[in-house]
C-alpha cells in the first residue's frame, strides 16, 4: 500500500507529545512491513527543525515532508500551523496514495487533507489521540473549529480509531456512527525491552543512592499532567530515602513546578533529567520502583506501557482512560487528590510483594496485547477494508 500519514509534528520533535512518537512508530512499522510510507508534517518544534531539503528527508524508511510554518513562534504560542506550501503539494500528489492516516483533527493540515481527499475520492482514517471532545483548553476555539471543519473531518472518515472504550463514547457524542469506530490501542516495541540495562545506571548518573526508592514520571512537563499534585503528594511521603524523577521536556510548566518544589524544600529529593530516549530512558525505567502518571486528563499512557514492559507497577489518576484495566491488575488508581495519591505511594512503597505481582502481570499484558507488531497489523487490516470500500 501507498500510505500517507498527516501529523502536525513528527520526529525528532518528541517534545510535542505522545502523538509524535505514536505516528512515528506506526509509520516505521509499516515501512518495515514493505509498504510505501510518506509523512506530511511541519518543521515546527521548540526550535524550528532544519534540513538540507525539507521535502526530501528519510527517517527509518519513511519519506518525510517537513512543510515550513510561516512562524515557529506563532505555532508554539497559539498551536496553529501555517504550512502554506502544503496545499499545492496536496493538489498535485494526493491521488498517489491508497490510504491516508490523519493524526488528531483540529489543525490546518487536517483541513487541507480532508478537502483534497474528498475531492479525489481517497479514503482516510482518523486517529484523534484523546482530542475528540473540545475541552480542557481553548474550548470555545475548538467549538468554533468543529462548527466549520471538525465535524466534517470526523464524519467523513472511513474509520476513526479510539484508544479505549471511553474514547469510543466520545466519538459517539460527536455524532460519529458506531460502525465507523474501531478500538485501536497504542503499543510499544517489545523487542527493545527484552534485553534491559543493568540496574543502577540511572541512579549512578544522578547521584541517587542505590538503596533509595525511586518514583518515576515520564512525559511532558505540562499543566495537564498533574505534576503540581504529584509534588504535593510526594511531600507527604514519610520516608526521606525516596526520590522522584520528573523526566520529559518542558511544555511551559517547569518554572512554576520548580517554585513549588523550592517552597516545599524538596530540591534535594526531586530531579529533572530532561528528555530521555532509547537506552537512557530504559535505564530510568529499570531503576524506578513505581511509575506514576497523575494527569488531569489522559487518554492513554504509552510510557506506562514501557514501565509495564520493565515489570514495574503503575499509579495512575482516575482521569486516565486506561484506569479500567490498570486498577488492581497492574497498578493502583488514585483520585485526583494529593492525599489519595500519597496513600497509593505509601501502599506500594511498603508492599514489595504487591509491586512484584503488578509488575509480572503488566509484562504479560504487554506481550499479549500491546506490542506494535500486533497493533499495526490491526491498522493495516482496517486500511485494506477502507480501500475496498472506495
Amino acid at each position: 500500500m501507498k500510505i500517507l500519514h498527516v501529523v502536525p509534528s513528527f520526529v525528532p520533535c518528541y517534545s510535542h507529545g505522545g502523538v509524535v512518537n505514536a505516528s512515528y512508530q506506526i509509520a516505521k512499522k509499516q515501512a518495515e512491513n514493505g509498504h510505501d510510507v510518506t509523512v506530511y508534517t511541519t518543521d515546527s518544534c521548540q526550535e524550528r527543525l532544519k534540513f538540507e531539503d525539507n521535502y526530501n528527508v528519510y527517517v527509518d524508511g519513511i519519506k518525510v515532508y517537513y512543510f515550513k510554518n510561516i512562524s515557529n513562534t506563532f505555532k508554539n504560542k497559539a498551536t496553529i500551523d501555517t504550512p502554506i506550501s502544503l496545499i499545492n503539494h496536496l493538489k498535485k500528489n494526493i491521488s498517489d496514495f491508497d490510504i491516508i492516516h490523519i493524526h488528531e483533527h483540529r489543525h490546518s493540515l487536517a483541513i487541507a487533507t480532508h478537502r483534497y481527499a474528498r475531492k479525489n475520492n481517497i479514503p482516510y482514517v482518523l486517529q484523534a489521540h484523546g482530542s475528540v471532545l473540545p475541552f480542557f483548553q481553548k474550548e470555545k476555539l475548538k467549538e468554533i473549529f468543529d462548527k466549520f471543519w471538525g465535524f466534517d473531518i470526523l464524519h467523513d472518515a472511513c474509520k476513526v480509531f479510539a484508544l479505549t472504550e471511553i474514547e469510543k463514547e466520545q466519538y459517539l457524542k460527536m455524532g460519529v456512527s458506531d460502525e465507523k469506530i474501531e478500538i485501536v490501542p497504542l503499543g510499544i516495541n517489545l523487542d527493545e525491552y527484552n534485553d534491559l540495562p543493568k540496574r543502577g545506571s540511572f541512579k549512578s548518573k544522578y547521584n541517587i543512592n542505590s538503596d533509595d526508592k525511586l518514583i518515576l514520571f515520564l512525559g511532558r512537563i505540562h499543566e495537564i499532567k498533574g505534576l503540581d499534585l504529584l509534588v504535593k503528594s510526594f511531600n507527604q511521603i514519610s520516608n526521606q530515602n525516596v526520590k522522584l524523577a520528573i523526566v520529559g521536556g518542558d511544555s511551559g510548566f517547569k518554572g512554576e513546578l520548580e517554585k513549588l518544589i523550592d517552597s516545599l524544600g524538596l530540591n534535594n529529593r526531586i530531579i529533572f533529567p530532561g528528555v530521555l530516549t532509547g537506552n537512557d530512558k530504559r535505564e530510568a525505567l529499570v531503576d524506578c520502583d513505581i511509575f506514576v502518571m497523575p494527569s488531569k486528563y489522559e487518554s492513554f499512557t504509552t510510557s506506562g506501557l514501557e514501565a509495564m514492559a520493565c515489570s514495574k507497577p503503575l499509579i495512575l489518576s482516575e482521569n486516565n482512560h486506561i484506569h479500567t484495566w490498570v486498577k488492581d491488575n497492574v497498578g493502583l488508581i488514585s483520585k485526583y487528590d494529593e492525599n489519595d495519591l500519597a496513600k497509593c505511594f505509601e501502599r506500594l512503597l511498603n508492599d514489595e510483594k504487591l509491586c512484584n505481582e503488578f509488575g509480572e502481570k503488566g509484562r504479560q499484558l504487554i506481550e499479549n496485547k500491546y506490542d506494535w507488531n500486533k497493533v499495526v497489523g490491526q491498522i493495516e487490516r482496517i486500511y485494506e477494508n477502507c480501500i475496498v470500500q472506495y
